[in-house]
């Protein structure tokens, strides 16, 4: 997936307010943290030290629709 299809993504969707990433890291103001990392990527993607920075925008579009998959199941 590249970072233009991420910023698509995360542009289109209303985001939460917050969300855990995992159990030991949650995301206070989940706009913030998509707006740093999306300008992260494209200016420094091309280096392997960057990358945590696209898999942890890759990470939050997944489990953002896996609740949304939840809240459409109940």
């Amino acid at each position: 997936m590249s970072i233009e299809e991420l910023e698509a993504y995360f542009e289109s969707i209303d985001l939460p307010e917050n969300v855990y990433l995992n159990q030991a890291t949650k995301i206070t103001d989940v706009k913030k943290f998509v707006t740093s990392h999306i300008i992260t990527v494209k200016a420094h993607g091309h280096i392997k030290a960057y990358s945590s920075f696209m898999d942890r925008l890759i990470q939050l579009k997944e489990i953002i629709e896996a609740q949304n998959a939840t809240e459409k199941a109940d």
